[in-house]
């Protein structure tokens, strides 16, 4: 089978959401192949990726760029999708990428439209400028579903493996190599990472951490920034 799209999912004990994620994948109208970049999960997302039919690979701890470069060595598809485990999509999302970018030849890739799975308005409120961000500044993260040509990606040198902030440097990448999409298609994210550590508290830490690194911090110095907050 020739794949139109090759989906890239990196993992850390996802056991609840592995399964749910690759059968909306699998009801989709694209020949597409799933593959699970998982970074030593202790729980079952090993073995309910494989059993149902996605491809697994081995990667470290070390950085999410390098889990999503590891996975993309081994895809097939001349599309390339990076999706966070913990995300859905709207229902044609998939078809609506392949079609669009077989149809605008000129476009390298782009991003779906982001919605946080919470009524808390201000995550209304993030959702609503990540996508104001993404579509004028073309600034994407992770978590609005980056995609691309498989052979743009290569060209541009893969992700920067580094701890954190690998999508804000690849997507300016993006940028100057070609036009962009933002696809009409929803992305729906968990808030859990901001309902665990206080709403306002997550969203001032993660605008601090921006901050930080346009300022210089190494991406190191970033991580143990997090992770001592959280």
């Amino acid at each position: 089978m020739e794949f139109e799209l090759s989906v890239i999912i990196p993992t850390l004990n996802e056991e609840k959401n592995i399964g749910s994620l690759i059968d909306f994948i699998d009801q989709e109208n694209v020949k597409t192949e799933v593959i699970i970049s998982d970074a030593d999960s202790t729980d079952n997302t090993r073995k309910i990726a494989a059993a149902k039919g996605a491809e697994v690979v081995n990667s470290k701890k070390a950085s999410r760029g390098l889990q999503l470069n590891r996975g993309a060595e081994i895809a097939s598809a001349p599309i390339l999708l990076f999706l966070h485990a913990d995300s859905t999509l709207e229902r044609g999302s998939l078809f609506a990428l392949v079609k669009t970018m077989q149809n605008q030849e000129k476009k390298i890739g782009g991003c779906f439209t982001l919605e946080i799975k919470s009524k808390h308005p201000l995550l209304k409120f993030i959702s609503w400028s990540s996508n104001l961000r993404a579509k004028y500044l073309h600034l994407i993260f992770g978590d609005q579903g980056i995609f691309i040509k498989k052979d743009y990606f290569q060209r541009l040198g893969r992700f920067p493996e580094i701890e954190l902030m690998e999508d804000w440097e690849f997507s300016k990448k993006m940028t100057k190599a070609g036009p962009l999409i933002f696809l009409n298609k929803k992305i729906y994210t968990s808030a859990r990472r901001w309902e665990e550590g206080g709403v306002l508290r997550t969203i001032l830490l993660m605008h601090k951490i921006k901050l930080l690194y346009k300022l210089g911090y190494s991406p190191q110095k970033l991580k143990k920034i997090y992770r001592d907050a959280r």
